[in-house]
């Protein structure tokens, strides 16, 4: 029997506004208003990307921040994380292999995917591409989209044509392409900016002039770049789509000739799981963070039993330690038949050898660890980075107590660059992720234990306008003020500025109390400031 291939048939997927139509997904309050990323280029600060609203009011990626501030003053600013896009991006492709196993992020904010031999089912290319649009849609995501036998034409169109489908009809012939693509700029051609502004400077702007040139003369003047774009767009080189790698299974499977029920039968099915998955986990350089067991029973039910950790791990101990909390909750019923173990959550860890001498050595031990450079000591001591993680006595700890209550209830507070003390910490999982750097915060700038969210109002009678503080009157009881530090002023970050400055004092009233205020508001004459108490001394 012969088999016919199918020509490939490029839909390529434009997201103009993926850097933050993506944060939007997570802060909805940002979906409709003036939003940009910022970076930082040469010493100056500029936008990265912008919102639709802030794009249409002028805020464009290249402006610095501040002359985009000028014509929005109230625009939401969040750092750039392009990194952070492209791990999305690659999520979203792997999300999209329903429509074609041939899928591929193809830069920063494109997808390519290979329909020529799925569109049928879908009832035909448009149909295809209608209702993935219809999918990012409701993800809160604007696409644009062009179809096309090359990758080259395809991204081109998706990206610089007119229509949000564009369409080439399949097979046709290179001057068909040159005709869909005459108009285009030849930056369509996804040539470099430099090589763009250099074929513009000499008046071939656009794939029509470009057209018209000889490739020898094209490549002796401009390098091999546009010569060999063109032809890639227009299917005389060509250019394969290389797809994204499959995931591995992250599951194994036990199935018994003779149903079992005994607990130590369960334990030991259970542990042998664990050896086969922690062995893939090891070949991909992962670990894991929730696992499912699921068994089935010859009855036909079905029991589930979900661990979770702190950090990624794929040590069989630790896991066969969790599972023994709650393997007594089985109910095997006249039997099990089969036992399915599955790693639902995973992150990439790496083993790190932190040295050679061996736990029955005298001195100070070292072993190797998994998930982090952690380095267990003689005197109970663990760093990973510049982080205080507590070791493998804090990190089984914090696994038991994680699945008894949920890891959700097990937070970490961990230092952030903000000068506002409610900004300034940020909750995190313990022992997650990589080493954070500390900021660098000045010494000596005394604190309250204890900082009230929200923060108080409370009266404040100040010596003169804009002065000291000398009585304080809150839950309508006065304090007079024995002694007042002050003013320390403190700012929001720079680029947020949604907060206006404060000017923190600390009090302390003749019975001894000693309280944290700051003033908000204006200090001359006028309307008078508002005062808040944010935090206790003692």
């Amino acid at each position: 029997m012969a088999f016919r291939s199918v020509s490939p048939r490029i839909l390529a997927v434009h997201l103009p506004w993926w850097p933050t139509e993506r944060l939007a997904l997570r802060s909805p309050e940002t979906r409709d208003a003036f939003f940009v990323t910022i970076t930082e280029d040469r010493g100056r600060v500029i936008i990265a990307a912008a919102s639709v609203r802030a794009f249409r009011s002028g805020l464009v990626p290249g402006m610095s921040l501040a002359d985009g501030r000028a014509i929005v003053p109230s625009v939401a600013v969040r750092r750039a994380d392009p990194s952070g896009d492209a791990r999305a991006l690659e999520r979203l492709a792997r999300w999209a292999d329903r429509f074609t196993p041939r899928v591929v992020p193809a830069d920063p904010d494109t997808l390519f995917l290979d329909v020529g031999g799925s569109a049928h089912l879908f009832g035909g290319e448009e149909a295809l591409a209608a209702s993935l649009r219809g999918e990012l849609e409701g993800f809160g995501l604007t696409s644009r989209m062009a179809l096309a036998d090359t990758l080259g034409a395809a991204w081109g169109l998706a990206r610089y044509g007119q229509n949000d489908l564009a369409v080439v009809p399949p097979a046709a012939e290179p001057s068909a392409v040159k005709e869909a693509l005459a108009k285009l700029p030849v930056a369509a051609l996804r040539l470099d900016a430099d090589v763009a502004e250099d074929l513009a400077s000499f008046g071939l702007d656009r794939i029509r002039a470009l057209v018209a040139v000889e490739p020898a003369e094209l490549d002796e003047r401009f390098g091999s770049a546009p010569s060999r774009r063109l032809a890639q767009a227009l299917g005389l080189l060509q250019e394969p789509l290389t797809s994204l790698r499959p995931r591995l299974p992250r599951e194994a499977r036990l199935a018994f000739a003779d149903p079992i029920s005994l607990p130590e039968s369960i334990r030991a099915a259970v542990e042998g799981l664990l050896d086969d998955l922690c062995l893939r986990l090891s070949r991909t350089g992962e670990g894991v963070r929730q696992l499912r067991l699921v068994c089935h029973r010859v009855d036909g039910g079905r029991q589930t039993l979900t661990i979770g950790t702190s950090r990624p791990s794929r040590r069989r101990e630790v896991l066969a330690d969790l599972f023994a909390e709650t393997l007594g909750q089985v109910e095997p019923g006249f039997g099990i038949e089969e036992l399915v173990l599955a790693a639902d959550g995973v992150e990439a860890v790496e083993d790190v050898q932190t040295g050679w001498i061996p736990d029955s050595a005298p001195g100070p031990r070292m072993r190797p660890t998994t998930g982090g450079a952690a380095v267990q000591t003689r005197w109970g001591t663990a760093l990973t980075g510049n982080r205080a993680l507590g070791g493998e006595k804090l990190a089984r700890f914090l696994d038991r107590m994680g699945n008894r209550f949920g890891f959700d209830r097990i937070v970490c507070p961990v230092p952030r660059e903000s000068w506002l003390p409610e900004r300034a910490v940020r909750r995190c999982r313990p022992l997650a992720g990589p080493p954070v750097s500390v900021p660098d915060w000045p010494e000596g700038r005394r604190r309250p234990l204890r900082l009230l969210s929200p923060p108080e109002t409370v009266e404040v009678v100040s010596s003169e306008s804009g002065g000291r503080p000398v009585l304080l009157r809150r839950r309508s009881r006065a304090h007079r003020v024995w002694a007042a530090d002050g003013p320390e002023r403190l700012e929001c970050e720079w680029w947020r500025q949604d907060a206006p400055p404060r000017d923190y004092y600390r009090v302390a009233d003749e019975e001894g109390r000693r309280y944290w205020l700051y003033r908000e508001g204006p200090r001359g004459p006028g309307s008078p400031p508002r005062w808040f108490l944010h935090g206790l001394f003692g």
